[in-house]
Formats: C-alpha cells, structure tokens, sequence
C-alpha cells in the first residue's frame, strides 16, 4: 500500500465517485487481459510448442568455458585459486 501512495503522490489529480450504473467503463477497465478466453488450440498447435521449448536454445556456458580456457590472465587465477584450495 505505501508502494502505491509513494507512486500516486507524483501525480496530481482527483477521485471521483460515480454508481456502477453511470460508470460504463469500469468493467472494461477491471478486466486482466491474460484472463480472456482464447480459441482451443489444434494439435499441430500444441505439438510445435513442445516441439520448440525442448530444443536448447544457447550454447553460453560451452562458450564462457571455452573463453576461460584461452583467456591467460584466467587460467592463470585459476591454477591459484586451485592450488590455494588444495593446500589448505
């Protein structure tokens, strides 16, 4: 609630009290968007989705590794930070 008042206090302006009857476009307004109802998708529909979302989509971490591992400066703080470890 003071998240909104912090934000509302930047603007200037006046609440109104109008009955449900005059005010038209409160229900539109009151609506989420993400709750209306959309057409059934088909099969073909659905089965590309899967489809899609179970193929990798980056290869960053194969690429940091192989960054790492030609970055001198890097293999060199490495062999420190293991060598650092192993004689503890």
């Amino acid at each position: 609630m003071a998240r909104w008042l912090s934000f509302f206090a930047e603007y200037n302006f006046t609440v109104e009290y109008k009955p449900g009857r005059l005010n038209v476009v409160a229900d539109a307004l009151s609506r989420r968007p993400d709750f209306e109802t959309v057409a059934k998708p088909n099969s073909e529909t659905a089965t590309v989705a899967v489809m899609t979302s179970s193929v990798p989509s980056t290869t960053l971490y194969d690429d940091v590794r192989r960054a790492y591992a030609q970055d001198g400066e890097i293999v060199k703080l490495l062999a420190l930070s293991h060598n650092h470890l192993e004689n503890r």
